[in-house]
């Protein structure tokens, strides 16, 4: 049996009840890799096969007909706690095959939001009084200061205002780790870099999370529905793939036929 997850789209972090923290992920490369695997399968007409298809409620989602339904479950999730909740109940309960991790989830959550006046105040008042200050203390003050806003309270827009962030737990790291023989597909993306530092920053990627395939490219190359990149395994480049459909289909049967 084929148990193959997609995960698609961009994640929202909450600031408060009216503002989030969010990026400009559609989710289409995601979809373009189910059809994909459907268009795979089905075109050998195998069956045995599903695919849990991870999305946020901003991500692509096109139609289905009454066959390819039968081949997929959506799993709705919103900020990177809840992809990270969601993947890790999945790879635990489900032999996952083959994972392609395409979402693009948030390096950081909403930790507290505090006014200028309130937080200079804060460590006026701490200084003054005596208060250590190393730097060692100062990031811990300002790791989540006492005068910050409480918890859940929409953010006034009356004064400047200082967010404080933190950083979220790694999905990827999690596939392997609850099953080592899952084929997982890593996704890069880069601004401003050369093929050279593709390559690099591929080559970490696939040694920390234990990578098959790591499919990487510059921002530049992503513009409407153009998208280049490279398809790489075992520290080569595999496939030079241009357009969603042929980079889903690219990285579909390198997966499968690992």
């Amino acid at each position: 049996m084929y148990n193959i997850a997609i995960t698609a789209g961009g994640t929202s972090e909450n600031i408060d009840g009216v503002r989030k923290l969010t990026n400009v992920s559609t989710g289409s490369l995601g979809w373009n890799c189910l059809e994909s695997v459907l268009n795979y399968f089905l075109s050998k007409d195998e069956a045995n096969f599903h695919i849990h298809y991870v999305l946020t409620p901003t991500a692509f989602r096109g139609q289905l007909n009454d066959i390819q339904k039968k081949h997929v479950s959506f799993i709705e999730v919103t900020d990177a706690e809840s992809v990270y909740n969601a993947v890790n109940d999945l790879t635990k309960n489900i032999n996952i095959t083959h994972f392609i991790h395409s979402m693009a989830i948030s390096d950081f959550t909403f930790s507290y939001a505090v006014s200028v006046d309130n937080l200079a105040e804060e460590i006026a008042a701490y200084v003054n009084n005596g208060g250590d200050v190393s730097k060692e203390k100062l990031q811990e003050l300002l790791t989540l200061p006492h005068s910050r806003n409480e918890e859940g309270a929409k953010i006034s827009s009356s004064k400047p205002l200082i967010i404080g962030l933190k950083t979220t737990k790694k999905v990827i790291s999690l596939i392997k780790e609850n099953n080592k023989n899952t084929v997982l597909v890593g996704f890069k993306l880069l601004r401003n870099v050369g093929e050279d530092t593709l390559m690099e920053v591929s080559k970490k990627l696939t040694e920390k999370n234990e990578c098959d395939f790591v499919f990487a490219n510059e921002l530049s190359q992503i513009s409407g529905n153009e998208h280049t990149g490279i398809l790489i395994a075992d520290g080569i480049i595999v496939a030079r793939p241009k357009g969603k459909r042929q980079i889903a289909d690219a990285i579909v049967a390198n997966m499968i036929n690992n």
